[in-house]
């Protein structure tokens, strides 16, 4: 608060007290005495009222420095209620009272809507390892009447079952903590799972893969990390070249970490668009032919962050993109976990 709001908060008593001074001053004139006699009078009348509202202002000053430095130290903005000291008088008590209450209402709120919100995420957990049965049943009954009608629906098969996967890795990404099991591993363990998932689509699509030496050691949750690279995957075959598609996948070494990379030779990605491909929903502008959530590339970003990794996109317009992960070098993050 600066000097002049608070003396403007004080107007009133001020505007009183001149009032006071001025009744005074004519009283005493009334009575006989001069004009210089009633000066000392209202020379300490004067000095005891800006005594007190300089005192008032520093004294509230201490206090709202303090209560922002107290703010400042806690995570939980919440709780500055429980640093606050005892109250001065009925005005402070009524209003930590009523801070107090409404906290204890926000946190039975924000407790209720948390476990609605578990709840929800059980369901659709239990919900996606229901219907992954029959969608495997449907796709062995294709597999063993092999035909032309059989092969369309086992390719909608597998995009049901990526997107019921995008679902599952979505509703336990808030909580990647309670999932994960790190440890050293090399980047062939991660990819070549990841390349199975696909396997069927890229020989299908004639698509030519080259993939350089992978066995570079590094730390991170290998099923994690297989599904951000399937997820990278997926995106180059959707968003191939319709003439001699390729995919190259290759790790290079740096000082300050490992890095994967995923190029390939597709449509790419508008310069306008390539800020925001890792939102949320973002499908860009152009990619309206194609089916796109926009969830692949942000779940990507978002499973890297909680899992220390960088991941970065590089693209040219018609000539294709490349995908970087990156590993920090040094000992295991987190300790090793699983529950």
């Amino acid at each position: 608060m600066s000097f002049g709001n608070y003396i403007y908060e004080k107007l009133l008593m001020i505007i009183l007290n001149l009032f006071c001074a001025a009744a005074l001053t004519i009283y005493l004139r009334l009575l006989g005495n001069s004009l210089p006699a009633a000066i000392p009078i209202l020379a300490v009348w004067f000095f005891i009222l800006a005594a007190v509202i300089m005192k008032g202002f520093f004294t509230l000053r201490n206090k709202a420095q303090l209560l922002n430095n107290q703010l400042d130290m806690l995570d939980q903005k919440y709780l500055i209620c429980e640093m606050l000291g005892k109250p001065e008088n009925g005005l402070e008590k009524l209003y930590q009272l009523t801070l107090r209450t409404a906290n204890k209402s926000m946190l039975e709120n924000v407790n209720k809507i948390r476990n609605a919100q578990r709840d929800y995420k059980e369901y659709i957990e239990e919900w996606i390892h229901e219907i992954k049965t029959p969608i495997t049943a449907v796709d062995l009954i294709c597999k063993n009447h092999p035909g032309p009608e059989n092969t369309r629906i086992s390719r909608e098969l597998a995009q049901i079952n990526y997107l019921v996967e995008q679902a599952l890795y979505y509703a336990r990404s808030e909580n990647v903590e309670k999932d994960y099991f790190i440890k050293e591993f090399s980047l062939s363990d991660a990819l070549a799972p990841a390349l199975m998932q696909n396997r069927t689509v890229l020989l299908e699509e004639k698509i030519s893969l080259s993939i350089d030496e992978n066995d570079t050691p590094v730390c991170t949750d290998e099923k994690w990390l297989t599904y951000i690279l399937s997820q990278i995957l997926t995106n180059s075959i959707k968003y191939r070249s319709p003439h001699n598609p390729s995919i190259h996948i290759y790790s290079t070494s740096a000082g300050s970490g490992v890095y994967l990379t995923v190029e390939d030779n597709g449509q790419g990605i508008s310069p306008e668009d390539l800020p925001r491909i890792f939102e949320k929903g973002f499908t860009g502008s152009c990619r309206n032919n194609r089916k796109s959530t926009g969830m692949g590339l942000y779940l990507c970003k978002k499973l890297c962050l909680k899992l220390g990794l960088t991941i970065s996109a590089d693209s040219v317009l018609n000539q294709g993109t490349k995908i970087t992960i990156g590993f920090p070098v040094g000992a295991l993050p987190h300790p090793e976990r699983r529950e």
